[in-house]
C-alpha cells in the first residue's frame, strides 16, 4: 500500500478530536449510498419485473397480429386465412367475431366483449379455462361470473347491439345461453369483461353468418410481431390491413418506460445527496488537514499525490458502500422473489404479487454511475487541497 492509500484509510478511520465528527461524516456518507444503490436495484428490478410480466401477460391472452377490414364486417374466407397460415414463423391463425354487448344474470347487467371463436382453430382461450370447457356454450371471465353470481351450468342472457328497428324504436339483440366454463388469465381486465363463444354459436343467433371481422395470428416468436405485420400488409388484398401487439400497447408500454426512468432518477438522487455529503466531509478534513498537507508537501510530496489521497478516500467510501449496497439490493430482491410477501389487489393490478426480474446490466450500470458520481464529489475538495498554499501554512 502506497503513502496515498495509507493516508486516505487513516483519514476515514481517524477518531481523534474533531476528527471524529468526520468519520461519522463518512460512515454516514457510506449508509446513503448503500440506501440509495439498494433501493435502486429493488426498484429497477420491480419495475422489470411489472414490464416483463404484463408482456408475457399480454402476449399470452391476445393475439400477436390481428388482420382487420377498412369495411369492419368480411366475410370469413379460408383461402386467406390459409396463405396466411403457410408463412414462416406463423403457429396458428383463427377467425374471430368480436363485438360489445351485454352479459345479464340475477337481475345485474355489465357491459362486456364478446369474442366468437373457432373452437377448433384458436387454443390461446383454453390454457385459460379453469372449471367446465368452451363447447356449446359461453365461457365467461372469473372476475365476471363472481359480479354476475353465475358459475357452471348457470344462464345468462346476452344482449347484442346487432337488432331492428321496430315502431317502437330499435329493439337489441339477445338470448340466453349456458354457462359452459370458466377462465381465468390472471389479468383483472379481461376477467372481468371478456366473454367467449363459439363463432359458429354467434352466426345462429344473430344475421351474421359467415361474417367475421378480425382474424388472429399467434407467431412463434412474438417479439417479431412488428416485422412480421409489415410484411403481411404488402400480401393482404385491398382494404385489409394487419397490427401487431406491440403497436396495440405502444403508449401503454411508452408510459411504463418513461415511470421506470422517473424512478430511476428520483432514487438516483439518495446516492447524489450522499455524494454531496461526502464533498463537505472531504472539505472539512480539507480544512483540518492543512498542516498535514503542508508538511507532506515539504517532505516531497506533489499536489498530484495530495490530489489522489482523497480522491481515493472517497473512491474507498464509494465502494464500500456500492457494494454493500448491491448485496443488500441483491437479497431484498431475492426474498421479495422467493416469499412473496407482497400482495397487490386484483381489481387493481393485472397481477397479484410483484414481481422481480433482475437484469446484470442493470446492476452494473447502477453500480458504476453510483461510484462515479462519489468519485466526481471529491474532485473538488481534492482539487483545493492540492492549491494550498503550504508557504502560508507553514508559517503559521
Amino acid at each position: 500500500m502506497n503513502f496515498e492509500s495509507f493516508l486516505a484509510f487513516r483519514y476515514i478511520k481517524s477518531s481523534r478530536g474533531k476528527e471524529k465528527f468526520i468519520s461519522f461524516s463518512a460512515l454516514m456518507s457510506i449508509l446513503g449510498i448503500i440506501i440509495g444503490v439498494a433501493a435502486l436495484i429493488v426498484v429497477m428490478g420491480v419495475m422489470s419485473g411489472f414490464d416483463n410480466e404484463l408482456q408475457r401477460k399480454i402476449i399470452d391472452v391476445s393475439p400477436h397480429v390481428i388482420v382487420k377490414n377498412i369495411s369492419g364486417l368480411f366475410d370469413y374466407n379460408p383461402d386467406i386465412i390459409d396463405k396466411i397460415k403457410h408463412k414462416k414463423g406463423v403457429k396458428s391463425v383463427s377467425p374471430l367475431l368480436i363485438t360489445q354487448g351485454m352479459v345479464s344474470s340475477n337481475n345485474i347487467s355489465t357491459g362486456v366483449v364478446i369474442n366468437g371463436i373457432d373452437t377448433s382453430k384458436d387454443q390461446t382461450i383454453k390454457r385459460y379455462i379453469i372449471k367446465g370447457k368452451l363447447k356449446g356454450g359461453v365461457v365467461l371471465g372469473y372476475e365476471l361470473s363472481k359480479m354476475l353470481g353465475v358459475g357452471i351450468g348457470g344462464t345468462v342472457r346476452i344482449i347484442l347491439p346487432f337488432g331492428k328497428t321496430t315502431p317502437f324504436g330499435f329493439a337489441p339483440l339477445s338470448f340466453k345461453e349456458k354457462v359452459v366454463g370458466i377462465f381465468k388469465s390472471g389479468m383483472y381486465d379481461y376477467d372481468s369483461s371478456f366473454v367467449y363463444i363459439p363463432i359458429r354459436k354467434l352466426w345462429s343467433k344473430t344475421n351474421l353468418k359467415g361474417k367475421i371481422n378480425t382474424i388472429a395470428i399467434n407467431l412463434n416468436d412474438p417479439f417479431k410481431a412488428d416485422e412480421f405485420a409489415d410484411s403481411l400488409s404488402a400480401m393482404l388484398p385491398f382494404r385489409f390491413y394487419s397490427s401487431s401487439w406491440i403497436k396495440l400497447n405502444s403508449n401503454f408500454f411508452a408510459a411504463l418506460k418513461l415511470e421506470k426512468l422517473a424512478m430511476f432518477i428520483i432514487l438516483m438522487l439518495v446516492v447524489v445527496v450522499a455524494a454531496f455529503n461526502i464533498t463537505s466531509s472531504l472539505m472539512m478534513l480539507v480544512m483540518e488537514k492543512t498542516k498535514d498537507i503542508a508538511i507532506l508537501r515539504s517532505f516531497g510530496a506533489t499536489s498530484r499525490n495530495i490530489k489522489n489521497i482523497f480522491i481515493k478516500q472517497s473512491a474507498i467510501i464509494g465502494a464500500v458502500g456500492v457494494v454493500i449496497g448491491d448485496m443488500l439490493g441483491l437479497l431484498l430482491s431475492f426474498l421479495l422473489k422467493k416469499y412473496q410477501f407482497i400482495k397487490l389487489p386484483s381489481d387493481v393490478y393485472y397481477i397479484t404479487t410483484i414481481p422481480v426480474e433482475l437484469s446484470t446490466t442493470m446492476v452494473i450500470l447502477i453500480s458504476v454511475l453510483a461510484f462515479l458520481l462519489v468519485v466526481a464529489s471529491s474532485l473538488y475538495p481534492a482539487s483545493k487541497a492540492s492549491k494550498l498554499n503550504i508557504i502560508e501554512v507553514l508559517r503559521q
